[in-house]
């Protein structure tokens, strides 16, 4: 840290507001530009400059203000494929829609404008530069503030296992962490030599070391898990995209051919070699009519049977609900496995149903279902559970569950061997936010060192190694639009990794967020001595 007390450091010079507000708009672009759809991730280098030199010369105030203005315009921007979503569900108009999607963007766009103010206030403060500040700050924004749909830091990056593998020591935030150390190492760095042609040491050595350190440690741990990945057993998991969308699913006309379609690339895959078989969220288009327990498959002489013409083991996505008086009115999202014989095996249910769209919290869902009536309830699952299969353990996780770092963990220490998703995101078009989900689903398996198999029904499928790599991938339809498509589907060689293999995230969950909150605390209520 620079050696300078708040009395003989120079001072960042004011800027007028239309250049600090300028500044704000181009650390959004830096932002979206750098996303996993546009991928110019090399701006994950050096897009945060402008939202630093913004800070450096406001009041807290009015970095708050700038720092929102930047947060806003880019979930506005980036995370524009939540209006579709409100128009295929929700049947909004146009105004209603972009409406609530800007109430979405400003709520969200607190995550830089918040930072934003601690920084500047811990700067006024205590004197001290932002050198540290701004990662600290960072980190404890995205770790606290409630996200909808999380927009980390480190999806600039979801595409450069290299720079990903910090994940494993404290989850999603420490790629966030490292990013904001090089952009203010290197901020530090030119603004002293551009204004004082000083050589700020601390600052020059905090960007090159961790420019250079965290793509060595990548590659070293990356050789590793290579290693791990080589010596594990392995599954030939077939993965089915079922190519329908939500009209298709909902309407009677096309359900047998939706079934038929899966069933039929199943036995393709078992032909090819698969071993295990995987379709997405709510694939299987008969609501209810698998048990919840003690059941099993349909009999043959029926058209919804869910077995037919493949016999490997199955784990598919489905609608169940309790048979009988007594049971709860609304279902449950689930994911079961049909075993070879046609029994019903492990059962997981959703833990996290998506609110307003799957789920409303305190109020009678009964009277949301009317206001809203394009809505659906379920019942949330009670408890994170493995689901067997070839005597191996896989991790369920529905739809965006797989956003979720935390419950991902909970998920991934119940023992398994590796994650399995299943996911339906035909809501959202042919958009931005397939390439974002992905990407998000990217980083679980770096923080829990477990591959993940992806099926989603309209794509992006995929199959993601331990180490972070994207190893298949489907390309995204959009049937609502385009009409229903022929299904799709890969085989992927997924190794079995060791439960006993944990990571320091496995271990000790958000610890390295607190570390970064009491680290933040102690430098903006420890004031610096200032010069006599």
């Amino acid at each position: 840290m620079s050696p300078e007390t708040a009395t003989d450091r120079p001072q960042a010079p004011p800027a007028s507001r239309l250049l600090r507000a300028l500044a704000a708009l181009a650390c959004s672009a830096c932002m979206v530009l750098g996303s996993p759809d546009h991928d110019h991730w090399w701006l994950g280098f050096i897009g945060w400059l402008p939202w630093l030199w913004v800070i450096d010369r406001s009041t807290p105030r009015a970095a708050f203000w700038y720092g929102w203005l930047t947060g806003t315009v880019t979930v506005f921007w980036g995370f524009i494929w939540i209006t579709e979503l409100l128009t295929r569900f929700a049947d909004f108009g146009q105004l209603a829609t972009l409406g609530v999607h800007l109430l979405f963007a400003a709520f969200q766009g607190l995550q830089w404008a918040l930072p934003a103010w601690a920084i500047a206030r811990i700067k006024a403060r205590t004197g001290r530069d932002l050198l540290w500040i701004a990662p600290l700050a960072w980190t404890a924004g995205e770790a606290l503030l409630p996200q909808v749909f999380p927009s980390y830091l480190a999806l600039m990056w979801a595409w450069q296992p290299l720079w990903l593998q910090v994940a494993e020591i404290g989850g999603v935030t420490a790629v966030g962490f490292v990013m904001l150390l090089i952009n203010s190492g290197l901020y530090v760095a030119l603004r002293e030599w551009i204004s004082a042609r000083r050589l700020d040491r601390p600052a020059l050595i905090l960007f090159l070391a961790t420019l250079i350190g965290v793509p060595l440690y990548g590659a070293i741990r990356i050789a590793q898990i290579d290693a791990l990945i080589e010596r594990s057993p392995k599954v030939k998991f077939g993965v089915v995209q079922g190519n329908f969308g939500i009209t298709q699913w909902g309407h009677g006309t096309y359900k047998r051919v939706i079934l038929r379609a899966q069933q039929e690339m199943s036995a393709k895959l078992e032909r090819d070699g698969a071993e295990l078989i995987l379709w997405g969220e709510t694939a299987y288009p008969f609501s209810r009519a698998i048990g919840r327990r003690d059941a099993a498959d349909l009999p043959l002489s029926s058209p919804r049977r869910v077995r037919r013409d493949f016999t490997v083991p199955l784990i598919f996505g489905l609608v169940t609900a309790d048979r009988g008086a007594g049971g709860s009115p609304y279902p449950w999202n689930s994911a079961i496995v049909l075993n070879p014989d046609g029994t019903v095996g492990d059962l997981y249910d959703k833990n996290y149903p998506l609110v307003f769209g799957e789920y409303i919290p305190i109020v009678d869902p009964g009277w949301y279902l009317e206001m809203v009536p394009a809505a659906s309830y379920i019942n949330p699952g009670k408890e994170p559970k493995a689901l067997r299969a070839l005597d191996y353990r896989f991790g369920p996780l529905i739809c965006y569950e797989d956003i979720l770092p935390r419950f991902a963990r909970d998920i991934a220490n119940q023992r398994i061997h590796a994650f399995v998703n299943l996911t339906n995101d035909s809501w959202f078009g042919k958009t931005k936010e397939q390439h974002q989900h992905l990407g998000l689903g990217v980083i679980r398996t770096i923080e829990n060192r477990r591959p993940m198999v992806r099926a989603v029904n309209a794509g992006i499928s995929a199959y993601i190694d331990p180490v972070g790599r994207l190893v298949h991938a489907t390309e995204v339809t959009d049937p609502d639009n385009d009409g229903l498509q022929p299904a799709d589907g890969f085989i992927a060689d997924v190794p079995m990794i060791d439960p006993e293999v944990r990571t320091l995230y496995s271990y000790f969950g958000e610890s390295f967020n607190s570390l970064c909150l009491l680290a933040l605390a102690v430098l903006g209520l420890r004031r610096r001595r200032q010069a006599a």
